[in-house]
C-alpha cells in the first residue's frame, strides 16, 4: 500500500508565509499601477488645462512682432502647453518626451479605450500594457465602430499576459477587425526606418535601428548562436549579454568576427503567391496554433507575428527555395521517430516552431526556434515517452531546467500550451484561449464587417 505523506506544521507555516509574500508583492504592483495611471491622467489634465488657460504661461497682451520676433506656431495654446510640459519635466525629473507620452497615452485610452483604462486605474495592468494597446488605435481610423470590441477584448488579454504578449495580440486583433492590410501598414512603418545613438554615462551609448522584423530577428539569433558557440577561452569571463554586445559592435564597425549562420522561419500560404495556387489550399482551419496564428491565413514569422504579403514573397524569392508544409499534418519529412531515438529531427523542430512560435509555457515570449525540445512524458521515465510530435513541446532553456529540477507541475492542455502549477496553489493561464471565437463573434455582430484577412 502506498504511503501518504502528510505536511508538517512547519511546512504549512512556510507555505502560508510564501503566499503572504506573493500577496504583498502583488499588492505593491497593483498600487504602483494605480499610481502610474493617476499620474498619467493628471499630466493629461494639466496639459489640457494649460491649453485652455494660456494666460497662465503666455503674455497674451504682448505682440512678438513689435520686438521683431515671430509668433509661436499654433498660437498661445501651443506655447502654453510647451511651458507646462517643461515645468512638469522639471518637477517630476522626467524628459519632456516622457511627459508628453504619458499624457497622450492617458488621453487616448480614457477617450477611446475606457475598459482598458479602467483596468489600469484599478491597478490590474501597467501603463506599458495600455501603451501597447493604444499603439494600434491608428489602424481603426476608418473603422471607429470596431474600437469598442477591440477595447473589450484587449482588456481581458492585458490582465492575463505580459506587455509583449499584449502587444502581439493587439496587432493580431487590430488586423482582424480593420480593413487596412498589412502591406499598407508595413509600407508606412518601412518609411520610418532609421538609426540613432543615445549617449548615456561613463563612455557608453545605446545604438538603435529600426529595420524589418525578419532582419532584426536574424541579427538577434545570429548574435546568440555565435556567442553560444564560443569556447571558454574566447568568452574570457564575459557574460552572454556582454558577448552579444561585443559581437554587435564588432559586426557594425567592420570587424572580422565570423558570425554563425542562422535560420529565421517564414511561412507563406500558397494562395498568397498566385491566384491559381488558391485551388491547392484548403479552407482555413477552425483551430489555430497555440499563439492564435493560422499558418494558412497569414504570412508569419513564427513566435513574432504576421508580416505583410509583399515582404514574404520577396523573402521567398531571395531564398530561391522553399519547403512545402502540409498542415494536415502530412509532410515529406518524418515527424514521428522510433522510440529508441531521443533527439528530435530537424523537421520536428521546425514543425514545433511553426505550431507554437514561442516557448509552450504560458506567458513565455522566448522564441521556439531557440528552445529545447522537451518530452512531455519523460523519455527515460516509466512511460518511456516517444519522440513524436504528440509528446514534444518547445521549452526555453530556463523553463526546461525548471521542469526537471523544481517542485512545479507542468500540465499540457489540449491546445498544446503548458500550464505551470506552483506549490503555493497558483497556476498560470493561457491568455489566448478562446480569443479566435471572441473575435469572430464581434465580427458577426458588426453590420458592415471589415474586408480583412482571415484571423
Amino acid at each position: 500500500m502506498e504511503a501518504v505523506l502528510s505536511p508538517t506544521a512547519e511546512s504549512v507555516d512556510h507555505a502560508f508565509a510564501l503566499r503572504e509574500l506573493f500577496w504583498d508583492a502583488e499588492a505593491e504592483q497593483f498600487e504602483a499601477n494605480r499610481r502610474a495611471a493617476r499620474q498619467s491622467e493628471h499630466l493629461a489634465d494639466l496639459l489640457e488645462f494649460a491649453q485652455t488657460h494660456p494666460e497662465l504661461y503666455v503674455n497674451t497682451d504682448f505682440d512678438p512682432r513689435i520686438a521683431g520676433g515671430v509668433p509661436p506656431l499654433g498660437g498661445d495654446a501651443v506655447l502654453a502647453e510647451r511651458c507646462a510640459v517643461l515645468e512638469a519635466s522639471s518637477r517630476l525629473r522626467l524628459t519632456e518626451g516622457e511627459v508628453r507620452k504619458a499624457a497622450a497615452i492617458a488621453q487616448q485610452a480614457r477617450d477611446q479605450l475606457p475598459r482598458v483604462w479602467t483596468a489600469a486605474k484599478d491597478g490590474l495592468i501597467s501603463i506599458a500594457h495600455v501603451a501597447a494597446v493604444v499603439a494600434q488605435l491608428p489602424a481603426f481610423a476608418d473603422r471607429p465602430d470596431a474600437v469598442a470590441g477591440f477595447d473589450e477584448l484587449m482588456r481581458d488579454v492585458a490582465t492575463t499576459t505580459t506587455v509583449a504578449g499584449t502587444r502581439r495580440q493587439a496587432r493580431l486583433v487590430a488586423d482582424r477587425l480593420t480593413a487596412r492590410t498589412r502591406t499598407q501598414r508595413h509600407a508606412d512603418a518601412f518609411s520610418r526606418r532609421t538609426v540613432y545613438v543615445e549617449d548615456v554615462a561613463d563612455g557608453m551609448s545605446w545604438v538603435y535601428s529600426m529595420v524589418t522584423t525578419e532582419r532584426a530577428h536574424a541579427i538577434d539569433r545570429g548574435l546568440s548562436a555565435t556567442a553560444k558557440q564560443m569556447t571558454t577561452a574566447e568568452r574570457d569571463g564575459r557574460t552572454h549579454a556582454q558577448i552579444r554586445a561585443d559581437l554587435f559592435a564588432d559586426l557594425l564597425s567592420g570587424g572580422d568576427t565570423a558570425m554563425a549562420k542562422v535560420k529565421v522561419l517564414v511561412t507563406v500560404p500558397l494562395d498568397r503567391l498566385t491566384p491559381e495556387a488558391q485551388a491547392t489550399v484548403r479552407i482555413p482551419m477552425t483551430g489555430a496554433s497555440v499563439a492564435g496564428e493560422d499558418l494558412n491565413s497569414h504570412c508569419l514569422v513564427p513566435g513574432v507575428g504576421a508580416i505583410d504579403d509583399a515582404t514574404a514573397r520577396q523573402l521567398l524569392l531571395d531564398a530561391g527555395a522553399f519547403t512545402r508544409v502540409i498542415t494536415d499534418p502530412v509532410t515529406g519529412a518524418i515527424l514521428d521517430m522510433d522510440r529508441r531515438a531521443r533527439t528530435a529531427t530537424r523537421a520536428q523542430r521546425e514543425w514545433l516552431t511553426l505550431m507554437h512560435g514561442t516557448c509552450a509555457r504560458d506567458g513565455c515570449d522566448r522564441l521556439a526556434i531557440d528552445a529545447d525540445i522537451d518530452h512531455h512524458c519523460a523519455y527515460h521515465g516509466p512511460g518511456r515517452g516517444e519522440t513524436d510530435i504528440a509528446n514534444l513541446d518547445p521549452l526555453c532553456d530556463p523553463d526546461h531546467a525548471l521542469k526537471d529540477t523544481a517542485r512545479l507541475r507542468h500540465r499540457r492542455r489540449d491546445d498544446g500550451s503548458v500550464e505551470v502549477q506552483f506549490p503555493s496553489g497558483h497556476h498560470t493561464r493561457n491568455p489566448f484561449t478562446g480569443m479566435r471565437d471572441r473575435v469572430r463573434a464581434l465580427l458577426d455582430q458588426q453590420t458592415e464587417p471589415a474586408d480583412a484577412a482571415p484571423f
